[in-house]
């Protein structure tokens, strides 16, 4: 569909006028809507001007010529928060796709004032932009100060993640604002003047006279219209099999804890995209310092060349650990950030002379990624019991303190680390450990002389109740590897935090010596720069939702823990994990099922086998989490 929301630089830009144009070209084709109104009526006028158009009312109107906020306060009314104001507007595109006679309509949704104008005493009409994550059009006035004017509204609207698809001179014609617009811009310049004659017919007129730029922006909303599915033959889909599997969802916008979806839906993401959104999705901070930053700088090679962003955020996560200086080493993803802990961990037991530390220890349940150091640590028969002659040595153990103990007894002297998933043990079925299993284990791996990685892939950013997991434990690693939340979810970006004992190993002239690892996009300045504000963010304010999350889920979960069929019931911060007693393990078919019963209540998770878990990002309102948990209860069979 070709839904868009017309813009405005300000209240006399010309948003209606342009609406009655392009209704008069394209009347068969979209109904409109504007959800509030002060003053004359633009519903009745767009009703009286364009009859062909199918037009819905607004959600509220005011008699008052002021803003609406304003009106609504003189009138003794309360304007509905951004996010009701979205869920109206999806009713009503759903009323504009199957009214009689007048199928599949695209909805044109035409705002008030300016995006920065009050929406209501808490919010800007820009939240509600945001909230309704449609392609929209910014119209402009080509009187004196239209450069700047339509420039700074852009620039605005971007830093927020807004990104018209054209501008609309709306007004007499202005060859060189059109010029300077585009140039500065890089958008479409769309030229329009108004009817000389204020009538239907001359309405019919003015879109005619102009149908070539009508064209031209009916034909930019077209290339990038919103696919009502799209074809699973083009892109082979991580953990989905090529027959049988359901089509992958077309997701075309997120904000906040929701996704878009192409048909309208708005679905909440309970599982934060594979753990990575921390905040919510394009959390305007981080939107804000991506936007300042790709002004700067797009990315430079980080070998030989280093930039501010890369060292800042060096300096802010190693004030973090619990050792004094280290260094920080910069990858791309969560597997990434795991093989160059391995790698260390090797060589420098090589560097010390000790070669036959060849072995690694990882855990039963443990998941630490898709490379062949993360597999081989990780084992899993399902997932990587194909590549078993690939991997090199490992010994993967249960749990428990003791177990590890009588293993290291006997093999500490091949064993170069043990790596671990810290309090949470994610993919391998978000199974929980103490805090004090947690500091025995590091007790063990410490006696015996062994490196300790913990693996906070998942578990950083204070998921678990403490920035990073292993704080909880007052333990101290040798490696702490980072990557998902790191910068937020906003892009992909490792790092791998490494104590000063094991960087004076590699402080050699012998350039054979060197770690010889890295990557293309390692440090990506961009990256680094939100990370950076990211983790500022967190320092500052460390986050209340997982303590909170925890209460509620506490709550909410614990009548569950008595019900046929569950197994186990698991809360840690902002996770939450149902166990459900069946086989099959993770290609159990209720798996499945409980998948898309979720998905019916606009509930994305996507459970781990019998395990149905969620982990939504901190801006989950508990209207969302009373919608998770009702979602899980239906899945489960409640």
């Amino acid at each position: 569909m070709n839904d868009f929301i017309i813009l405005g630089t300000d209240t006399d830009a010309g948003k209606t006028t342009f609406a009655l144009i392009w209704l008069a070209r394209f009347s068969d084709h979209y109904a409109y809507w504007k959800p509030v109104e002060t003053g004359p009526s633009d519903t009745a006028r767009v009703t009286e001007l364009a009859p062909a158009t199918l037009v819905h009312l607004p959600m509220l109107r005011f008699e008052t010529p002021v803003a609406p906020s304003l009106a609504a306060r003189m009138e003794n009314h309360a304007i509905p928060s951004a996010d009701d104001i979205a869920q109206r507007a999806a009713t009503v595109r759903e009323r504009s796709l199957t009214a009689a006679a007048r199928m599949n309509r695209s909805l044109v949704i035409e705002t008030f004032g300016s995006p920065f104008s009050p929406l209501n005493e808490k919010e800007l009409q820009l939240d509600l932009v945001r909230r309704l994550a449609m392609k929209s059009v910014l119209v402009s006035s080509p009187s004196l100060g239209a450069i700047g004017r339509t420039l700074q509204c852009l620039t605005a609207l971007r830093s927020n993640g807004v990104e018209p698809l054209a501008v609309i001179l709306m007004g007499s014609c202005d060859a060189f604002a059109e010029e300077e617009i585009r140039k500065h811009s890089g958008l479409p310049i769309i030229a329009l003047e108004p009817p000389s004659e204020w009538t239907a017919i001359g309405l019919g007129e003015a879109a005619a006279r102009q149908a070539a730029e009508l064209d031209r922006l009916h034909a930019v909303l077209a290339l990038v219209s919103r696919p009502s599915s799209l074809s699973p033959s083009l892109v082979w889909h991580p953990y989905t099999p090529l027959l049988g599997a359901p089509e992958p969802l077309p997701c075309v916008g997120a904000c906040d804890e929701f996704l878009e979806l192409a048909d309208g839906r708005r679905v909440i993401d309970a599982i934060s995209s594979w753990w990575t959104i921390l905040h919510g999705h394009r959390h305007r901070p981080l939107m804000d310092t991506l936007a300042d930053a790709s002004r700067r700088i797009d990315h430079v090679l980080f070998a030989g060349v280093t930039h501010p962003w890369a060292v800042e955020l060096a300096e802010l996560l190693l004030g973090t650990m619990p050792w004094v200086g280290g260094r920080v080493f910069y990858s791309d993803n969560g597997s990434t950030a795991v093989e160059v802990a391995l790698k260390l961990a090797y060589q420098f037991w090589r560097h010390h002379g000790e070669t036959g530390r060849t072995r690694f220890v990882g855990f039963e349940h443990g998941y630490h990624g898709d490379t062949f150091g993360a597999m081989a640590v990780s084992r899993d028969p399902l997932f990587f019991g194909a590549f078993e002659p690939l991997l090199f040595g490992a010994d993967i153990v249960p749990l428990d303190p003791d177990r590890l103990d009588a293993h290291l007894q006997r093999h500490a002297q091949e064993t170069a680390a043990v790596i671990l998933e810290p309090l949470v043990q994610g993919a391998g079925g978000m199974r929980m450990h103490t805090a004090k299993t947690l500091r025995q284990i590091a007790e063990v791996t410490r006696r015996h002389g062994v490196l300790f990685i913990a693996d906070e892939v998942m578990t950083g950013g204070g998921r678990t109740g403490t920035l990073w997991a292993h704080q909880a434990a007052g333990i101290v690693p040798d490696l702490v590897c980072a990557a998902k939340t790191l910068a937020g979810g906003i892009l992909p970006l490792a790092a791998t935090l490494i104590a000063p004992k094991i960087v004076d190993a590699f402080r050699s002239a012998d350039r054979s010596r060197t770690f010889f690892h890295g990557h293309s996009f390692t440090a990506n300045p961009l990256a680094c720069a939100i990370a950076v504000r990211n983790m500022r963010e967190l320092l500052a304010s460390p986050p209340t939702a997982p303590r909170l999350f925890e209460r509620f889920w506490q709550q909410a979960l614990a009548p569950l823990r008595a019900w046929t069929g569950i197994k186990d019931v698991r809360v840690r911060g902002s996770i939450a994990a149902i166990e459900l007693d069946a086989a099959g393990g993770y290609l159990a078919d209720v798996g499945a099922r409980m998948r898309q019963t979720c998905l019916d209540l606009d509930v994305m998770l996507r459970p781990l086998g019998p395990v149905l878990y969620a982990l939504p990002p901190y801006c989950t309102s508990e209207a969302s989490l009373e919608r998770i948990v009702e979602a899980m209860r239906r899945a489960i069979g409640g």
